[in-house]
């Protein structure tokens, strides 16, 4: 999950009914090149695939810890979708879950800021995102030597061309909820979701056209392309940063 996502399209070999609970999830399917996918493709109006590379690639960035996403192609249909690597197990799932209902505690006993920090920093790019559906089983846990990592994936709920607006996720929403949820857990951590947005807003325009690029031509228009463009070089998404931030530290967004 440390490589960066593919520069080219892999090719769908043998495809299959999903096992796991995802909405957008049209398929499964092993890349001749190696590797399983979970595959999305547009539907019922939204623009899934753009939204997935846009929101997966920038979280990468910002260093939020996602599965390894491709452009998977169906050869014979002339068709792609966006592919985000399978590197699940149920046992994996399971320890996540176990993980993130559990309170956890330092060496000594006391209250540790793990994973409370890192969930506090996700929370605040899941709402500048628009990510309406943040889900307990979009995540899992890593294990590096002694220390364990969340990674977090499915962003195929928010909102690539809602970045300039003022709307964010609501109390009836699943990701407020699940914030919620987790906060009473873990706490909640000002300081690093203050952090996250400050990493957003120095994102620099030539990265945001990189994703852009990367990105098959028909997920997304050429004006709406430029419109992002756009937002980001004039950094219009400013009111929405402050919005963000405000409503983080009144509380009024948690």
């Amino acid at each position: 999950m440390s490589s960066p996502q593919s520069l080219f399209p892999l090719r769908i070999g043998t495809t299959y009914p999903t096992l796991v609970n995802g909405a957008d999830i049209a398929f499964c399917c092993e890349a001749r090149e190696g590797g399983t996918f979970y595959c999305k493709q547009d539907k019922d109006g939204r623009q899934i695939r753009a939204t997935e590379w846009f929101f997966t690639l920038l979280a990468r960035h910002l260093n939020i810890l996602t599965p390894d996403c491709a452009v998977l192609e169906d050869v014979q249909a002339q068709e792609t979708f966006f592919g985000s690597l399978n590197v699940q197990s149920a046992i994996a799932d399971f320890e996540a879950k176990k993980f993130l209902t559990t309170s956890q505690r330092g060496e000594l006993g006391q209250p540790s800021e793990w994973p409370g920090a890192y969930l506090s920093s996700l929370y605040a790019f899941d709402l500048f995102a628009g990510n309406v559906d943040r889900a307990m089983n979009n995540f899992f846990v890593v294990q590096e030597g002694f220390s364990r990592k969340l990674c977090s994936f499915d962003f195929a709920s928010s909102a690539v061309l809602g970045m300039a607006g003022l709307n964010f996720p609501v109390a009836t929403d699943a990701t407020i909820r699940i914030g919620r949820f987790l906060r009473h857990r873990h706490g909640f951590y000002l300081r690093t979701a203050k952090e996250m947005i400050d990493r957003i807003d120095a994102v620099p325009i030539e990265t945001i056209a990189g994703f852009l690029k990367q990105m098959p031509d028909d997920w997304l228009g050429i004006e709406q392309r430029e419109g992002i463009c756009e937002l980001w070089s004039s950094r219009k998404f400013g009111a929405r940063l402050l919005a963000l931030r405000t409503g983080l530290t009144d509380e009024s967004l948690l």
